[in-house]
């Protein structure tokens, strides 16, 4: 019970601290050409107007459903380009499919491209992470074989202590030969996907975005 209090008074705090779309003040200046301009230029779909609505509610206000979808539609030229489909894409950000007609053929190609080169740095920047997090396991690994060697020398052991050194001894050496064994092929991988990563480079090189 008091985990779902906890969960409830969470929630409640949350909806409390969200901030409304659209304050009071622009709901009673009725700018709504430009606040469809804004909403257009950073992609977001026509029925934000709805959520706007909703906020300028509470002051017995409704958005000019025309002026706002005339901003709207503006601001979309702004957003539907090549350049920023690029920018989208190579960044791994999505977007609302708001681009459509005339105007969805070039971002959609660009934003393609964009997202072939992130994914493309992406698989290099995972097989580099997970190559370094096998080599610094693999050092950690020979450290504690040290460790564990040096205190086999120790005559006070008991017979169960030598034993349970022993076992910790053939488990971590059984580690360090599969990690050795992991490596070379991660190497490999990696490799394959830097090559990947250039060939992709140099297309995208010869193709302009702007």
């Amino acid at each position: 019970m008091r985990i779902l209090f906890w969960a409830a008074f969470t929630l409640l705090l949350s909806a409390c601290a969200a901030k409304p779309s659209v304050s009071e003040f622009q709901c009673k200046a009725g700018d709504w050409q430009t606040i469809g301009f804004r909403d257009g230029a950073a992609g977001a779909p026509s029925s934000r107007l709805l959520v706007h609505q909703d906020a300028c509610g509470e002051f017995n206000i409704i958005p000019v459903r025309e002026d706002y979808l005339a901003g709207w539609h503006e601001g979309l030229l702004n957003f539907c380009t090549a350049a920023n489909g690029f920018d989208l894409g190579q960044r791994g950000a999505s977007h609302n499919r708001v681009c459509s007609g005339e105007l969805n053929q070039p971002f959609a190609g660009a934003y393609a491209d964009g997202r072939q080169l992130y994914l493309a740095r992406a698989q290099v920047d995972e097989l580099q992470r997970r190559l370094h997090e096998r080599h610094e396991r693999l050092r950690w690994v020979k450290h504690e074989m040290t460790d564990a060697a040096a205190a086999q020398l120790n005559l006070e052991l008991t017979p169960e202590e030598r034993v349970h050194l022993l076992t910790r001894l053939h488990e971590l050496a059984q580690e360090q030969g599969e990690i050795r064994s992991q490596i070379p092929s991660l190497e490999s991988q990696l490799a394959a996907r830097e090559m990947e990563l250039e060939r992709v480079q140099q297309l995208l090189a010869e193709v302009s975005y702007e």
